[in-house]
């Protein structure tokens, strides 16, 4: 894996890491090419090597959990629908969105119902390699990912969607995002076309993550061009020692004056 210079993802990087006057983000947008160096090759057949002695057989089922994006939609609305993903009308007709739009219904079932099964796939070792050799690439070498497990790993159905969690999210936590998101959006698809892509999303289990200790809330997305052979990282961290205290702001503004 090779970190592609893009200034562009460089200064909204920097935007996103400090965007925001009470909280501390460490936000990450990089381009990494596909084609595995000499060590990565060698990583990779240790990989297959383990994999297989694990399964007892020579083409491992190598699963991937839920999509964790449908599931924290779920947290924030109560409502999931994953029989007719579609975005809501404002997002194409671009009017006002109504109070009922505001939460998207993603399932017919009511906030009342049990919470809603949602349907797993599987990935091919060398894509689950790409994943594990994107987050070595990133946050390395501290902690090797090669270690995590496929179900830590999810596939997202619908870029949409994608947009609109990290749209939600960034909203909670950095100031004027809806100011950037154009911006961001159009560097990122010049970038990696989107649309092509598949994308997955990262929730390590937290007992085993060291970077998931002192992180208050978090995202982890990679958009997957094949055609590219190319991967964009797209993360974000609000650290728990970011939140400032309302009473010191005042106390700090008050005597400025």
């Amino acid at each position: 894996m090779k970190l592609l210079d893009q200034f562009g993802l460089e200064g909204l990087s920097s935007q996103l890491s400090n965007g925001s006057k009470r909280y501390k983000i460490d936000a990450r947008l990089e381009s990494y090419s596909c084609k595995m160096v000499s060590e990565e090759k060698r990583q990779y057949k240790e990989l297959v090597s383990r994999l297989n002695s694990d399964e007892n057989q020579e083409s491992p089922a190598l699963y991937l959990g839920s999509s964790q994006t449908l599931r924290d939609l779920y947290e924030m609305t109560g409502q999931v629908n994953s029989s007719s993903l579609s975005p809501p009308r404002n997002v194409c007709s671009g009017r006002k969105r109504t109070r009922s739009e505001t939460s998207i219904c993603l399932n017919d079932s009511t906030s009342e119902s049990p919470s809603p099964k949602f349907p797993t796939s599987a990935l091919s070792t060398k894509d689950l390699f790409c994943l594990m050799s994107t987050l070595n690439s990133c946050f390395g070498p501290a902690y090797d990912f090669l270690t995590a497990r496929s179900d830590e790993f999810c596939l997202e159905p619908e870029l949409w969607l994608v947009k609109h969690y990290i749209s939600r999210f960034c909203s909670i936590y950095v100031d004027k995002y809806e100011d950037l998101a154009p911006h961001l959006w159009k560097v990122i698809g010049d970038e990696i076309v989107p649309a092509q892509c598949r994308i997955y999303s990262y929730r390590p289990d937290h007992l085993s993550d060291p970077y998931s200790s002192g992180c208050l809330a978090s995202f982890n997305y990679f958009f997957h061009n094949r055609c590219l052979r190319r991967v964009l990282f797209f993360s974000l961290r609000v650290l728990n020692d970011s939140l400032v205290d309302d009473d010191e702001d005042e106390l700090t503004e008050s005597n400025l004056y």
